[in-house]
């Protein structure tokens, strides 16, 4: 299921908590105000359990949960190198939990229950909130009302189940805050060797929560550019594939911001054996760190690709028109969100051979196109 139905912040706390009504009651009057949703509370346990039913089919639950965690849930998040660099103390953190609250956001009377999915099946009904729109919805309320929850009982740690991330309890409200998608909803996991004597360390990023949006992960080879710059630029990528008319990088193509410092090309990876299907990012240029690939095209091998220069479009007048047509539809792309559309030729255009399909580049919200 590319858009998961059930939304989950957990937080945990290191002593026990009373506030789960006020919160309840605080999380139904801000929702009223900011949005005009007003949501029914068809069951309620007094201080334990609310299950709250508003506009389009949102059902909300908020749980206390009178012991701690289970350590072994928290494996996979402990495991990756970014939970450390978030929190150093997190092991002892979760240690030290007592208590938890737990959040769950979903559309439809049934959630995404093994039962629902197979009543829903039975019947021949589709799983309900399965668009971008219903998905970021979801996403927006459940850390809506982690926030709110947090503001009243600041936890020690939030699990954010959507993206496997742990984060300390006092700075949540940075990650959840941002608009969807933030870095709270892409969890990179890093990967690489040291460096040999004297030389950068290499690090690559291969994500967890880009699915969720595009069905596919990212991924970004090892490479000496800091790891927070990659991951910046796996952001721009998901936000301009998820924002109104927005659109995914077509393969083979690049992208990088107006002030053109930074370039990174896109390649389209078909899932291999036992591993999902993956965006790759390749960096070709990224000022602010003095990185140039061998592979970057410089600006002044851009032209009109309205009128391109003869010796670089292919000799048959079938494919000239198709590459025509292509970088048309693909200018229309970038100008539908305010970008702007380029093509480059490799190499010297008095030498360079006419290629079938010259590389090309495009320039999204924040983007251009190279080859």
């Amino acid at each position: 299921m590319q858009f998961p139905n059930d939304i989950q912040a957990a937080l945990l706390f290191e002593r026990r908590v009373d506030d789960l009504e006020s919160i309840v009651r605080t999380f139904l009057r801000i929702e009223e105000a900011r949005s005009g949703t007003r949501f029914n509370v068809p069951e309620s346990k007094p201080g334990l359990f609310y299950r709250l039913f508003g506009a389009d089919e949102m059902t909300i639950t908020f749980e206390y949960v009178d012991r701690a965690a289970d350590m072994a849930l928290f494996q996979q998040p402990l495991a990756s190198r970014v939970t450390g660099l978030l929190c150093p103390d997190v092991r002892e953190r979760l240690v030290r939990n007592r208590s938890m609250i737990l959040i769950n956001v979903s559309h439809g009377v049934l959630g995404n229950s093994p039962e629902a999915m197979q009543a829903l099946a039975l019947i021949g009904l589709p799983m309900e909130g399965q668009s971008l729109p219903q998905f970021k919805a979801r996403l927006e309320l459940c850390a809506l009302a982690a926030r709110i929850a947090c503001d009243h009982a600041p936890p020690s740690v939030v699990h954010w189940t959507q993206s496997n991330q742990l984060i300390p309890g006092e700075t949540f409200d940075a990650y959840a805050a941002p608009k969807t998608p933030s870095p709270l909803h892409v969890h990179p996991y890093l990967f690489g060797e040291r460096g040999r004597s004297g030389e950068a360390p290499k690090v690559g990023i291969r994500t967890f929560g880009v699915r969720h949006f595009l069905g596919r992960e990212v991924l970004v080879e090892p490479s000496v550019l800091p790891w927070a710059a990659n991951y910046e630029i796996i952001l721009t990528f998901l936000r301009i594939a998820t924002i109104d008319n927005g659109y995914v990088i077509p393969d083979g193509d690049t992208f990088g911001p107006e002030d053109h410092s930074v370039s990174y090309r896109v390649v389209h990876r078909d899932a291999e054996a036992d591993d999902l299907p993956l965006y790759v990012l390749t960096p070709l240029l990224h000022r602010e760190h003095g990185f140039v690939s061998a592979d970057y095209v410089p600006r002044d091998r851009i032209f009109d690709d309205r009128m391109p220069p003869p010796e670089l479009m292919p000799g048959d007048a079938e494919a000239k028109m198709a590459l025509a047509n292509e970088w048309r539809e693909k200018r229309a792309m970038a100008e539908r969100i305010g970008a702007r559309f380029t093509v480059r030729a490799k190499g010297p255009t008095s030498s360079a051979p006419p290629p079938p399909a010259p590389r090309i580049g495009q320039r999204p919200v924040f983007g251009r196109k190279k080859t």
